[in-house]
């Protein structure tokens, strides 16, 4: 009889068992109990995480954590998925009904517009890239003053090795910004620098709202960009560096996922006929299935119905735990998942070696079968 994979599922709340759970589910309780007393309590998006034994906002983790808080009746204002990971969200008392002017669809603002719109509940699926979901549109703003003298500035962008500066008069009233470019641009015309606003320029700014993919061009050719948010505070500045850092991110699970499916490829394309690779296909779709004559044309998950099929693995000669091996296949189908969603939430190093674990477990049953 074909073994099965386990699959284990965190387990809700309500249904915790152990100490750790036990004190988890109080701090739910916890805040359950303000809101219900009329208060407002914040907690960050991490720790809305940690309560359901998950650290990023995957699918299934995202999908638990809204039926959770609906059955208490409760809202995040903004929704945990679509800010800043370390962010606070406030926990709010959920209306029984929307008003009908929050069933129009979401529509994120273009950039540097004032108003931001806010995200009804069951669209917030599709608000995934938010530019307030960028660790750097969170992070403190060092500003100077219109009046201000230059050495002011100078001294503050060498002690943080910034590149530029915010020139405020308050937290809310953005007047411009100084930059190593626009000091030098000053200074090449011979121009007298005194005080901050001698060398200030325009200052770019996007809503927090704002769709990252729609301003990234933005950022590309100003250099950065400041973020307002909904209470018209400057939250952050953005820059070209902090957009190659993300993908950057991005670009090694992107390599590894793809060095880790060309793998799996070469293990079973010369092992199995066509009959096999068609069987792993859902028979939901007969136009598909029919087509499918080569391993590449194979989904991620119907490589893994392949490798689960007893008969398959004993065809394969592998001298391996097949269990194991499905194990730790599931493990970066999920982060595979992920990645292929693009959630700004950081993937972290246990992940990447999960990656990395996997492919040289591929490569080695390569070289032994060979």
């Amino acid at each position: 009889m074909q073994d099965e994979v386990i699959v284990v599922e965190v387990p809700a709340i309500e249904e915790a068992a152990n100490p750790e759970n036990d004190a988890v589910a109080a701090e739910f309780e916890e805040v359950k109990a303000d809101v219900a007393a009329g208060r407002e309590p914040s907690r960050s998006v991490r720790e809305l995480l940690r309560w359901f034994g998950a650290r990023r906002r995957r699918g299934g983790v995202v999908e638990r954590i809204e039926a959770e808080l609906e059955a208490a009746g409760l809202r995040t204002d903004p929704h945990f998925t679509t800010t800043w990971i370390d962010a606070p969200v406030i926990f709010k008392k959920r209306e029984a009904q929307a008003p009908a002017a929050d069933a129009a669809p979401v529509v994120a603002p273009q950039p540097g517009a004032d108003a931001v719109e806010a995200a009804k509940q069951a669209d917030v699926a599709e608000l995934t890239h938010l530019v307030r979901m960028l660790e750097a549109a969170n992070r403190e703003v060092i500003s100077v003053n219109p009046q201000d003298p230059i050495e002011r500035a100078v001294t503050l962008m060498l002690a943080y090795d910034f590149s530029q500066l915010a020139v405020m008069t308050s937290p809310r009233d953005l007047k411009g910004a100084i930059s190593w470019k626009s000091i030098g641009s000053r200074l090449s015309q011979r121009n007298a620098l005194t005080n901050v606003s001698d060398a200030m320029e325009k200052a770019t700014e996007v809503s927090d709202a704002d769709s990252l993919f729609e301003v990234t061009k933005t950022i590309i050719q100003r250099d950065f960009v400041f973020v307002r948010a909904a209470d018209r505070k400057i939250t952050g500045i953005v820059t070209a560096t902090d957009l190659s850092e993300q993908f950057q991110g991005l670009s090694e699970p992107f390599l590894l996922l793809g060095r880790i499916e060309n793998q799996i490829r070469r293990l079973i394309q010369d092992v199995f006929d066509v009959d096999t690779l068609r069987a792993a296909c859902d028979d939901n779709d007969p136009d598909r299935k029919a087509a499918v004559t080569k391993a590449s044309q194979l989904t991620f998950g119907e490589y893994q119905r392949i490798f689960e099929k007893e008969e398959n693995w004993a065809q394969l000669g592998f001298v391996a735990c097949r269990k194991t091996f499905c194990k730790e296949l599931d493990e970066v189908r999920k982060l595979r998942n992920e990645i292929m969603h693009f959630h700004p939430d950081v993937i972290e190093d246990g992940d990447f070696e999960q990656l990395r674990r996997f492919s040289r477990l591929l490569e080695q049953l390569d070289q032994l079968a060979g």
